[in-house]
């Protein structure tokens, strides 16, 4: 027994459906970025200005911890923002941004290792947040590599920060950062999603090729950036702690 379908039915059934553009797959987590996740980010850049400001008023008084914060706040919502942009999004987790780490590395050169550490580990709880992650012990440890550990291993830059060649001082800080957070994530995948490597590929290659391909450019973009204008994003943030 044979069925026929109308027409224009057919031909609708037939017609293939059109794939999202790069501009439109790039941009799709601002959609799907919820309500909340912007109040976040507007508080952070709010009390970063707000911080700024009264620390500017302030002069003779001990205000660099006020300076750190507002900066660390605002740093933390352009990297939140930023995050957003995925120019290249990989199947199993992990993606590539226009930089979006580099405001927290900026942060880490300018303060320290120290104050670097602590900004990356809170902006990595907070992108766990954001990004649906949900608590479970069984996921303890693999979350704590990828979100707040990993992050706070871009700190690192800031052991490079009393170097006298600023430019390079900051490319090599850049690469020792991401080389931290790619190391965390590496560990990750290697020990606890070792399961998921291709049939016959050893796990620890398929953990250091999928981490390294997408951070690997990650690290590049944000060397890029802060060998050509470095030294000016510098001299910008750095207006921030002038009272200092």
């Amino acid at each position: 027994m044979f069925h026929f379908l109308p027409t224009a039915l057919a031909e609708s059934a037939e017609t293939p459906v059109a794939e999202p553009s790069w501009f439109e797959t790039a941009f799709k987590k601002f959609g799907s970025f919820p309500l909340w996740g912007w109040i976040v980010v507007g508080i952070l850049l709010v009390l970063g200005i707000v911080l700024y400001a009264s620390s500017r008023k302030s002069r003779g008084k001990k205000v660099w911890t006020t300076q750190m914060m507002s900066l660390g706040a605002i740093c933390m919502a352009l990297s939140s923002v930023l995050s957003l942009v995925r120019l290249f999004r990989m199947p199993m987790g992990g993606s590539i941004t226009p930089a979006s780490m580099l405001p927290l590395l900026l942060f880490a050169y300018i303060y320290g290792a120290g104050p670097g550490i602590t900004l990356g580990a809170l902006y990595g709880v907070m992108q766990f947040i954001l990004d649906g992650g949900e608590f479970a012990w069984a996921g303890l440890i693999p979350n704590l590599l990828d979100y707040p550990i990993g992050f706070a291993m871009l700190g690192l830059c800031g052991l490079f920060g009393s170097m006298s060649d600023k430019r390079k001082g900051l490319v090599i800080g850049v690469i020792v950062g991401c080389v931290g957070r790619f190391l965390c994530s590496f560990l990750s995948g290697w020990i606890f999603y070792g399961e998921w490597a291709p049939e016959g590929m050893s796990p620890f290659v398929y953990a250091a090729a999928y981490n390294g391909a997408y951070m690997g450019v990650e690290c590049i973009i944000c060397v890029v950036i802060a060998f050509l204008v470095g030294e000016r994003l510098l001299k910008a943030l750095k207006g921030f702690r002038k009272n200092s």
